[in-house]
Order: structure tokens, then sequence, then C-alpha cells
């Protein structure tokens, strides 16, 4: 995918507005007060944006190289970081945020954490979100985008310019000073007000979370992070079931066929919403059966079982014209979708997990810090969402080209650049068309 010049200008100004609120955000939820983390009066963290145009640059060489995938974008975050904290010290002659116990170049153990945990998190926007945002672009006129490009670039050059002379002192008229410090004292102002704002929709919407972060014993016994049977709870089940459905299937493939392959139902993570998604529906639908005879347990797990498996056989077909299974060769089989066998592994499967699975993954999650759990929770939603969407489109889009069907806008363009059949063939090794 080709940019233009404009384009990386616009990302690179539109992820340092990202990162700025990301560090913003942290320091908001830690001290509970606004505090500006950019060296610029701009809300603006070039660090991050620089390290994202990088990666969106260097991101689909390494598409048939996904193991350096990682490596590169841990080493760019790092390097981008190190080399921000040098000119940010350079331009206003202070070091303004202490990196050498992040930074890798100095030898310290936890410089690795850092470096690991920044350059994932920097590919899975990349991955997950970047193609929304560039098909954003993409809908602005191109003059538009040409224009903002151009005005934020000067902003940006005499805003450091401006942060530049008033750390010297060499202006002793003021003018740049005072335009700096008003500009500083607007921002914090504003920021201030938003923060105070947030603070205070969380607070009314949770009241126990600052009072159970604070480690209050009352309040503490009063709010526990996804207590019960609620949308945190069922989000967290879906998503470590996914992921270990996955390594369960995979390694069953491969200990019996002897053929190793990704299992995964979405493009990016080793996700299977099929064992995720059941695990939900049987919590939900199974839990008030945890009382009972392991019979009862048994048999529910034997018919949503394999209704469940059934139906998304269905859907698999109907929506997207792909079949990911096929048991038509098993005895007691109904149309290939499911059989008596693998009805009778879910409800040993639902008996295994409302008796000894679910109490103890139950009682980890709310073991999370009510404020931290939310904060988690919503960031994986969003991301999880864009990696269905992904997918889905991929799919969708692997179909339509099989059939003939040329891309017919800027989103099934994208879709067929950074998606082709290759790597959709990789990802679902064992899909066929219907």
């Amino acid at each position: 995918m080709d940019y233009t010049i404009f384009e990386l200008l616009f990302f690179l100004f539109m992820y340092s507005f990202f990162g700025w609120c990301l560090e913003v955000l942290y320091m908001a939820v830690q001290a509970g007060r606004f505090c500006n983390r950019g060296v610029l009066n701009l809300p603006l963290s070039l660090s991050y944006g620089t390290a994202a145009v990088l990666l969106i640059l260097i991101q689909p060489t390494l598409r048939e190289y996904w193991v350096f995938q990682p490596v590169a974008s841990m080493v760019i975050t790092s390097a981008a970081a190190q080399l921000a904290s040098e000119v940010s010290c350079r331009l206003t002659g202070k070091k303004l945020w202490n990196q050498d116990e992040r930074s890798v170049y100095a030898g310290r153990p936890k410089g690795f954490l850092y470096m690991a945990a920044a350059g994932i998190c920097a590919m899975v926007v990349i991955l997950l979100i970047h193609p929304f945002l560039y098909l954003a672009v993409q809908a602005l006129p191109a003059l538009l985008v040409q224009i903002v490009s151009l005005v934020l670039l000067a902003l940006a050059v005499v805003d450091a310019g401006a942060v530049y002379l008033a750390s010297r002192k060499k202006l002793q008229s003021g003018r740049v000073r005072t335009l700096a410090a008003g500009l500083q004292v607007q921002k914090k102002s504003v920021g201030s007000r938003l923060t105070a704002h947030i603070w205070n929709r969380l607070k009314k919407a949770y009241p126990m979370l600052q009072a159970a972060e604070d480690g209050e014993e009352e309040n503490r016994k009063n709010y526990i992070f996804a207590q019960g049977i609620c949308l945190d709870k069922v989000f967290w089940i879906f998503f470590i079931t996914a992921i270990a459905g996955d390594l369960i299937e995979t390694v069953f493939v491969g200990t019996t066929t002897g053929r190793w392959m990704s299992r995964s139902s979405l493009l990016y993570g080793p996700f299977s919403i099929i064992w995720g998604a059941g695990a939900a529906i049987l919590t939900i639908l199974l839990r008030q059966l945890s009382s009972k005879d392991d019979r009862y347990i048994f048999l529910g797990g034997f018919f949503l079982g394999g209704t469940y498996e059934y139906l998304c056989s269905v859907i698999s077909e109907v929506f997207f014209g792909t079949v990911f299974w096929d048991y038509s060769d098993m005895p007691f089989n109904i149309g290939g979708r499911t059989n008596l066998l693998f009805c009778i592994f879910w409800g040993i499967l639902a008996l295994v997990w409302v008796k000894i699975c679910y109490p103890r993954l139950s009682a980890l999650i709310e073991r999370i810090p009510p404020m931290t759990g939310k904060i988690v929770t919503w960031i994986c939603m969003v991301l999880m969402a864009c990696n269905l969407a992904i997918s889905g489109l991929a799919l969708l889009r692997y179909v339509e080209r099989r059939d003939g069907i040329p891309a017919r806008n800027v989103v099934e363009e994208y879709v067929d650049y950074q998606c082709p059949d290759e790597y959709v063939e990789l990802i679902w090794p064992n899909m066929r068309l219907r």
C-alpha cells in the first residue's frame, strides 16, 4: 500500500495525539488530575506518531515473516522512546522523564519487559486499529488532508521553537514565553475540566471504584469487579476460553494427525470464537444447574453443545459460503455438522466446566482491581470488535475473489491488499468453499 507524504504526516500527528491522550489518561487515572505529558504545548507526543509511521511502512513487508513482526515493533517503539527522551532533553535543557529504567539500552532488567509490552501494544494497534483509521482518512478529501497536515506541521515547528527559546531564556521581551505560558494555562484549564468531568462520571457510574482502589476494607467488600454473571465476567470468560480452546485444538489436531496448523477463528491472535462463545453461553444457561445432580448438567451440555455446534456450521455456510468442519464420515452425524460422539464430549465438557473450571476462573477474575478491570475490559472489547470486523471482511473478500468479483471500493481494495489469499489460507487451512 503506497502512502503519500501528506497521508504519512497526517498519521504522524493523529497517532501523536492518540499517544498524548493515552499518557494523559494514564496520569488522570493514576493521580486523579490532569497532567500534560507532552514536551510541546500542542497535545502531541511525537514519539508515538514516529513509531506508528515507521511500523505502518514496515509491517506489510514482514507479512510473510510474521515471527519478525513483534521483534521489529519492539525495536522501533523502544528506539523512538529513547530518541524522544534525548531530543526533549536537548530541546529543553533538562530531563523531563526518567527513561533509563525503561530503556533496554541501559541494561536494566525492566527494560526488556517495557520493550516487549510497548512493542506488542504497538503491533496490535497497527494490525487492528490502523485499517479503520486508514479507511477514514481515505474518505476525506485529499486537499483537506494536505492542508491539515501542513498546518499541523507548521504549528509543531513553531511550538518546538517556542519551547526551546523559553527554556533557554534567550528572549527578554517575553513574547514567545508569554505565548507558550498562555497556551499551557489554557490547555491545563481545559484538560482539568475534561478530566474532572470524566472522573466524576466514572465515580457516578461506579461509586465504589475509587474507594475500592484506595483500599478501604468495607467498600472493598461491597464492590467486587465482575461479581456474578455480568458483561465484564462474560467477556473475560469468552476471552480466556477462546485462547484456551485454540490451544487445545492446535495440540489435539497436531498430535492426532501429525499436521500442525492454525485453528484460530480470527486473523490476529489465537482465538477460537466457537470455544469462547460456547463457554459464555454454557455459563449463562447452565450456571443455575450447578447445584443440581451431575446428570442434569451433562444432558444440558449434550443438547446445548450439539445445537450450538450445528448452528455455527449453518451460519458459517449461509453468511460466508464456507465450511470449516464436516463430520459426514463419522457415525450418527446430523448433516455432517455435528454427531453423537461430539455431543457426548459437549456434555462432559459442560460438567467439567460448571463444577470445576468456572468457579476457579470466576474467583480469579473477581480478584482484578476494579478500576483496572474496567479499563482493560473495554480496551480488549474494542480490539476484539476490530479483529472480528477485519476477519469477517477478509473472509467475505476471499470468497468473492474466488468467484472472480473484483474490489468495488477503497475498503475492499484495502482488504485485498492487507489479506491476500495466501494469508487467509494460512490462517484457515481447513476451510473449504461451499
